[in-house]
């Protein structure tokens, strides 16, 4: 009996950690996302307490290959890019795809400027061979911004900045080439706050919006919760709130794994049945907790029998129930 539950543990261990991880990866090229990326360098560099070096890296007339070749042609592109990075690193190096033909590697440790250089040119050359074999009637190169912590800031955000800045400079000069950010020094540097204010934009801003609902964790939203209330005191903006809950018919206890498989299974109709400005939390192991933002009462209901409805073939599957409570009414009562 205990081996059976040791498996059963480790069953649920390996999703959860597939589902963790799968949320910190691109799903096109396998890569870390742009989050992952800044969360270990700001770990990482901590307050100037450790060295490092971002390559921020950018494939040279992307845009052509997609126009002339189809987005297909190009995501092959990408997805060889992404190899190509993976190969050229080591294990303990992040390689990070920031959007579109934008992509990142972050480096512990010291580097000199001449193995900046040795690193850059190999990868250049890396990644000319191998696009060779692609059929694709034109070199493809890349333009490479390079800076280092603590020199050009002791964090994601400056380091991100002034390896952008070298990138952009390489692209004006004519692409297919590398540029190391110089050393601030104390009576050079100034404070730019408006390129600080667009580059915290441009990381603070979804990339692509998704449809559905928001997803986030349940301080999230809370805090978000809290901040709409306080704003629909002045605009007498209507805040529903819907729990959904799961249950097995016998009133029995759920088994882990068909849970936390039906669980995921209810999210993701969540997601595509809600509006996008509405938001969604996992409230316990077996129930989601929805706020639909500018809905009445009978538009929340509406809403929470679409859900149901959308997620009745699922329910099926797992020989399960699924029901929902709002502020004023319940499925339940529905029924009745």
């Amino acid at each position: 009996m205990e081996d059976a539950s040791e498996k059963l543990d480790v069953k649920i261990a390996e999703k959860l950690n597939t589902l963790q991880v799968s949320s910190r990866q691109d799903m096109l090229t396998g890569l870390w996302n742009q989050a992952y990326l800044r969360e270990k360098v700001d770990a990482y560099v901590e307050a100037g307490l450790n060295k490092g070096t971002l390559f921020l890296i950018n494939i040279d007339n992307f845009g052509a290959v997609n126009e002339n070749y189809g987005h297909i042609m190009g995501d092959a592109c990408l997805v060889e890019f992404a190899e190509i990075l993976k190969s050229s690193f080591r294990d303990n190096d992040i390689e990070a795809r920031l959007s579109g033909d934008e992509f990142a590697v972050f480096l512990g440790g010291k580097l000199s400027s001449k193995d900046v250089e040795s690193i850059a040119n190999k990868l250049m050359d890396a990644t000319s061979a191998g696009f060779v074999s692609m059929n694709i009637d034109r070199e493809v190169t890349i333009s490479i911004g390079v800076s280092q912590a603590p020199s050009n800031g002791i964090d994601y955000i400056s380091l991100y900045r002034k390896a952008a800045e070298a990138l952009s400079r390489v692209k004006r000069a004519g692409k297919n080439d590398f540029l190391m950010t110089e050393s601030d020094s104390e009576e050079k540097k100034k404070i730019n706050t408006i390129a600080d204010m667009q580059m915290v934009k441009s990381l603070i801003t979804e990339r692509r919006k998704p449809q559905g609902a928001l997803k986030v964790e349940y301080d999230g939203f809370k805090h978000i919760y809290q901040f709409l209330t306080r704003y629909s005191d002045r605009t007498e903006t209507d805040i529903e709130i819907v729990l959904f809950t799961l249950s097995r018919p016998d009133g029995h206890m759920i088994d882990p794994v068909t849970l936390s498989e039906a669980m995921f299974d209810l999210e993701n109709i969540i997601k595509i049945s809600l509006r996008i400005g509405d938001v969604a939390t996992k409230y316990s192991s077996c129930q989601y907790l929805v706020m639909l933002i500018g809905a009445k009462d009978k538009d929340s209901v509406n809403v929470a029998e679409r859900v149901v409805n959308n997620y009745k073939a699922y329910a099926d599957k797992y020989a399960i129930n699924i029901k929902f409570d709002t502020e004023n009414v319940s499925s339940e009562e529905l029924k009745g």
